[in-house]
This record gives C-alpha cells, structure tokens and sequence, in this order.
C-alpha cells in the first residue's frame, strides 16, 4: 500500500515523505551559525571568569544552562525532522506524525527555558550596576515575573496542554501565542529599563558605541521575537502546523543565541584589557576618560570634588602666555580614585562591568 500524506497535496504536487526541504536546511543553518557564535563568546565568558578573574557568579551557571537548554532545543528539532518537522502536512505520514507529536513536549520546555535562563543572568547584571533602589526593584519585580509564567508554561505543557493528550491543540496555540507575547514585553522591558540610568552618563564616544551594541543586539532578539509572532499566528490559523511551526523556529533559534550572545559580550571587559588593551577604553575606563563624565542630577549631593575647572584652566593658560618664550611647559594632572580601585582590586569582573554602565562614584577625587 501507498504512503498517504495527513492531508491532500495541492494540486498538481506529488508528496514527498523521505527528502529533505530547504526549510529544514535553512533551521539548521540559522540555528548552526548563530549556536556557533553563542558558544565562542560564552568560551570567552567561561575563560574571563575562571582564568582571568578566577570568579564564577550565578549569572555564569545560568547562561551556561541556557546553552545546553538551547542545544537540547537544536537536537529535538533535527530528531522531529524524519517525522516532518519542516515539512508540509500532505508530505508527512500518519506515522511519522505521531513521532513528531512525541518530541512536541521536549521542543516546547527546552525553547521556553533558555530565553528565561538568560533573561535572569542579564538581570543580575543589572543588579550590579546601579544600587538605586528603585531600579533594584525593578528588576526583582522583573525576574519575578519572568520565572512566573515560565513555569506556568512548564506545568501547562506537561500537564493539561501536554503535545501528546487529544484534544490539547487549542490549548498549545494559546501558550503559543501567550508566550510569544510575554517574550517581547519582558524583553523590550529589559532593554528600557537601563536607558534612563545610561542617558544621565556623559561618555567617550567608543564607550557608547560598545553600549549600543549591547543594546542592539538586545534589539534584535525583541525583532526576532516579534517577527516569530507572524508565524505562532499562522500556526494557530493553518493546519499546516509541521511547515509553520519550523518557520517559527528559525526565529526561535535567533531569538535564543542572540540573547546569549548580548549576555557573554556584556561582560568581556577584563578579557579585553588582558589581551587586546588598546581596545579597553571602549569598555569604559575611568583613569583614561574620568574628565569625560558628569554627574548626574541625583549624584550633584554626593561627596565627590573635582578640583581644578575653568579658573585652573584659565590659570594655566595665563602662565603659559607670561612664559610663551619657553619651548617647553609643564602641566601635572593627578587622579585618586578611592574606592573605585579598591572594589577593583576585590573583584575585577564586576569592577569592569560596572564601568559601561554605572556613574561615577563617591569619594572620587580629580586633582
């Protein structure tokens, strides 16, 4: 007897159940590349931590179970392939669907915890970057919320809205469309939150380009995210569902490598300075640009001085015309940075992240 696809072939098109589609090719490309560049800037993360600032912090733990999430994620879909992931419906046997549904639970937990894995190791990130409490808050509140509906979504899947019960197809598009919608507000969020904090910063200009494109790249996972949304919709309105959902996974897998990809670059500063430290001051270094900064309205009660302003300026500049006989002036400039260098000295990796992002702090004295 003939193999019979699920559902009739258009017109004039002879099902095919063994070859594989572009669509499949092009998910283990888009997945192949950017895991690629996942895994190299993670390396580098792993190595900065353990080599250079021989310190591991929980947000290292977390991304790192983000890429093995997002590994696992990469294996199911190529194992759902032979059984018409990425393939259309008229292209796939009653047989080879039913193993498909079986690898549906292991492909909907293992897409939903890696974005969540690296959403909370950015978090904490930004816990260490500005002690306001305000900010703080918010981040918890963010977390928080994060984890909520992430292990909703889990409970849901394995339970009423598991791939294998009958009847459970309603209840997957729901989470489907839910999720998706929950990705990008967390994720725009995200990216929102640290924008008032940066705005309040005056930056050397290489500094700003390093942020902007942490930012970007965080951009692009909400575009990913968003751009996958099309394709949720169109699995809960086309039957086709082994060709839509495939088409949502290329966005999936942007969408997962790309965020751990922002995390590792985020905190690469003492990688930089080691081995490539011509490049340092664009990760932002306070020695080389402490004159290039202001502080902002909430920092103006502080106790910090900078000693020497116009008047200097204009002091040394009287000097240099009752002198301008002489081939050679000499102009001494010192900074102290008190308790900048000795949090420096106790931790290097937070140290170096705090220098994107944070202004500067009390007790920093320019001479």
């Amino acid at each position: 007897m003939a193999d019979v696809g699920v559902m009739p072939p258009p017109q004039g098109v002879i099902p095919d159940f063994y070859s594989w589609t572009y669509l499949q090719h092009t998910v283990i490309a888009v997945f192949a590349v950017t895991f690629l560049l996942a895994t190299t800037f993670l390396a580098l993360r792993l190595y900065t931590s353990i080599v250079l600032v021989k310190k591991l912090d929980w947000d290292v733990l977390l991304i790192v179970l983000a890429w093995g999430t997002s590994l696992t994620f990469f294996i199911g879909m190529v194992l759902a392939m032979p059984s018409g992931f990425g393939r259309h419906l008229w292209d796939v046997t009653p047989t080879q669907l039913l193993g498909y549904f079986d690898l549906l639970l292991l492909l909907a937990i293992t897409y939903i915890w890696p974005s969540t894995l690296t959403k909370l190791a950015m978090l904490i990130l930004y816990l260490r970057v500005n002690p306001s409490k305000v900010f703080q808050a918010s981040t918890y509140i963010i977390g928080i919320c994060v984890v909520a509906y992430t292990v909703v979504f889990t409970v849901l899947f394995a339970g009423p809205c598991n791939p294998t019960a009958v009847g459970s197809g309603n209840c997957l598009n729901n989470i489907a469309v839910s999720q998706a919608i929950l990705n990008i507000v967390s994720d725009a969020v995200m990216i929102i939150l640290p924008i008032p904090m940066i705005h309040r910063l005056k930056m050397p200009l290489k500094q700003k380009m390093v942020i902007g494109v942490l930012m970007g790249l965080g951009s692009a996972v909400v575009i990913a995210s968003i751009a996958r949304v099309a394709y949720v919709r169109a699995m809960v309105e086309n039957p086709d569902v082994t060709w839509t959902q495939a088409e949502a996974a290329v966005f999936s897998s942007l969408e997962l490598n790309l965020g751990i990809i922002c995390n590792s670059m985020a905190r690469l500063k003492p990688f930089v300075k080691t081995h490539f430290p011509r490049w340092a001051g664009s990760f932002g270094n306070s020695s080389a640009h402490a004159g290039e900064y202001s502080r902002s309205k909430r920092n103006k009660t502080n106790n910090g001085y900078q000693l020497g302003s116009v008047e200097r300026a204009e002091r040394f500049a009287a000097a240099a015309g009752q002198h301008k006989g002489n081939d050679i002036h000499v102009i001494q400039e010192y900074q102290v940075d008190f308790e900048g260098r000795a949090r420096s000295r106790e931790n290097p990796e937070t140290a170096s992240t705090e220098n994107i992002l944070e202004p500067e702090q009390d007790n920093r004295h320019v001479l």
